[in-house]
Parts: C-alpha cells; structure tokens; sequence
C-alpha cells in the first residue's frame, strides 16, 4: 500500500490469461483420506504431575524467601555497625 493507506486495485486478466468462457475448469477433486477418531486421555496421570510442578515451585519460592531473608538480615547488620 501507497501513502494513501488504500489498497491497490487489481489488475484486470489480460487475455492470454483468462480462460476462454467455451472452456470450463472441471474441479480438481483430492483423495479421500480415513481420519482416525480422536482419543481422548485420561485427565488422572496429569494430576500428579501438576501436583509435583506446584510443589516443585513452592519449594523453590520457599528457598528464594529464605535466601532474601539472609541477605536482608546481613545488609540490617552491615548498616548498623559494630554496637
């Protein structure tokens, strides 16, 4: 598109190009395929996983707790000096 934000026209088939009216297209029909049936899983083996990634992570914010505990309490001793 131009500075007119406008889309562009098409150009009109010239023609070579366009199919003569005697002719008609025939359609092109593409070989039927057997699409097996959707399975559906049992939801139960997915629980525990889940169960496990949310453990995982509570653990994990548990040790980042800590840690920044850690670092608080010693920058508070640092600050304060020698009482």
């Amino acid at each position: 598109m131009g500075k007119s934000k406008r889309p562009r026209k098409p150009k009109p088939p010239t023609p070579d190009e366009s199919p003569s009216r005697d002719e008609e297209l025939e359609p092109v029909s593409l070989p039927q395929r057997h699409i097996p049936p959707l399975q559906r899983h049992n939801p139960e083996p997915a629980q525990p996983v889940l169960f496990e990634l949310l453990q995982t992570l509570r653990n994990a914010v548990g040790v980042m707790l800590d840690i920044a505990d850690a670092a608080a309490e010693a920058i508070t001793k640092r600050l304060e000096g020698p009482a």
